[in-house]
């Protein structure tokens, strides 16, 4: 049997134990998960093995304001709001609100203001697109599809027409990733694809980017009701008191000043939110 010493040894090392295991824990529950594409150029990409990026800048001053740990992410676009819905990450930027997200997700911003636009080739830049109904109207002349991202919400008005239109289904051809439209639309096997003007512009015009859109072009055409802000989507299953340690963050880079030095190094001006 053990000596009273030794007993008295082992009772406190079990408790150093018990206590760092509860500390891991803690440190493991506060650190939370932000859903980051490395492709989503000019708001998360990687840069030299790292990420960079308008909201990765803005990410890093709130965290650090808000005095939380944090881990980038990388899954598809529908698995993270599944994931965001259930709470096993917490954080979402560059996201468009409607009201199905509203449900599960408390919105921080805008961050910026963009519209949706439509990406061809640079041939048919004049092409005479100026409506959703002339869209359809070209697609089905020239017997080409329109690349739509799945899963996304450009706007109400694209929303009821994706519910009730078949002649605009029809003309859509859907996948997970615009990596894959861009190829097609190269190839000439689309007419378009539908993207967040500002981010098409910063790539068009940044060496790092331009060369993937080469013989590409953002066409004047954008979607009715899409001029919105891009917001970070905060889990509503994340604990009400690190919500608030970011709102409060958040509205102090505002005050500050901090925001908008952000905002006009990406944007180019300040933000008129």
């Amino acid at each position: 049997m053990l000596n009273y010493p030794a007993l008295k040894r082992v009772m406190f090392l079990f408790l150093m134990f018990v206590i760092s295991m509860l500390s891991a824990n803690l440190t493991h529950a506060e650190k939370l998960l932000i859903r980051a594409d490395k492709k989503g150029f000019p708001a998360t990409y990687m840069k030299a093995h790292r990420w960079a990026g308008m909201d990765i800048e803005i990410i890093k001053e709130l965290f650090s304001r808000a005095g939380l740990d944090y881990d980038y992410v990388e899954m598809p676009f529908l698995r993270s709001l599944l994931q965001i819905k259930q709470g096993t990450i917490h954080l979402i930027p560059n996201l468009v609100k409607n009201e199905e997200r509203s449900s599960y997700l408390h919105w921080m911003g805008p961050t910026r203001v963009t519209c949706i636009g439509l990406v061809v080739q640079e041939k048919n830049k004049t092409l005479a697109i100026n409506s959703t109904d002339e869209l359809i109207m070209q697609a089905k002349q020239v017997q080409q599809k329109i690349g739509y991202l799945s899963g996304a919400s450009y706007s109400p008005y694209l929303d009821k027409r994706l519910q009730q239109d078949l002649e605009f289904n029809e003309v859509l051809h859907l996948l997970p990733d615009n990596v894959q439209h861009r190829q097609m639309l190269k190839l000439g096997r689309l007419l378009g694809y539908f993207y967040d003007a500002f981010e098409i512009q910063q790539r068009l015009k940044d060496a790092a980017f331009a060369e993937q859109y080469q013989g590409l072009a953002l066409h004047d055409y954008r979607i009715e009701e899409s001029c919105t802000g891009a917001y970070f989507g905060i889990s509503r299953k994340l604990d009400v008191g690190i919500y608030q340690r970011l709102v409060r963050a958040f509205d102090a880079m505002k005050q500050d000043g901090t925001f908008d030095k952000i905002h006009i190094r990406w944007v180019g001006v300040k933000p008129d939110l």
